[in-house]
């Protein structure tokens, strides 16, 4: 009973919906805020994962295709989700990023850094940002 071991996806899926069920006696309102760019094959170049708890939206992921990175598009999908966030009445947006990733990319955007731990792995740092609407 005692044992502890590698849990299978299907496990680890049920851990997530306990803590989700367990979260929902405090996180009332809850919504997933997904979005995407797609070029004209209809292939996904650009997206952004979202969820809104409650006033605050956290974003969990954001991509843009190698190849049409420095196009804009992180720009215009983190304007999209601010919009919405305002229409939603969000007070603020958190998230965070690795420093091979784009740090200096949210301060352009506005973010605020208020965390960060370096290094967080080999030489890479971990920072945390947070815009108020």
């Amino acid at each position: 009973m005692d044992q502890i071991k590698s849990c299978s996806e299907e496990k680890a899926n049920y851990i997530h919906r306990r803590l989700q069920e367990y979260n929902s006696r405090y996180i009332t309102d809850y919504e997933e805020l997904s979005y995407c760019i797609e070029d004209e094959n209809g292939e996904c170049i650009a997206g952004i994962v979202a969820s809104r708890d409650m006033d605050c939206i956290t974003v969990d992921y954001l991509f843009v295709d190698d190849a049409y990175r420095k196009d804009g598009y992180g720009s215009k999908l983190l304007t999209y989700l601010e919009t919405q966030a305002v229409r939603l009445g969000v007070k603020r947006i958190i998230l965070n990023t690795f420093g091979f990733q784009a740090p200096g990319f949210y301060e352009k955007q506005g973010y605020q850094l208020f965390g960060k731990i370096e290094p967080c792995f080999n030489d890479y740092g971990q920072y945390f940002f947070k815009k108020e609407l």
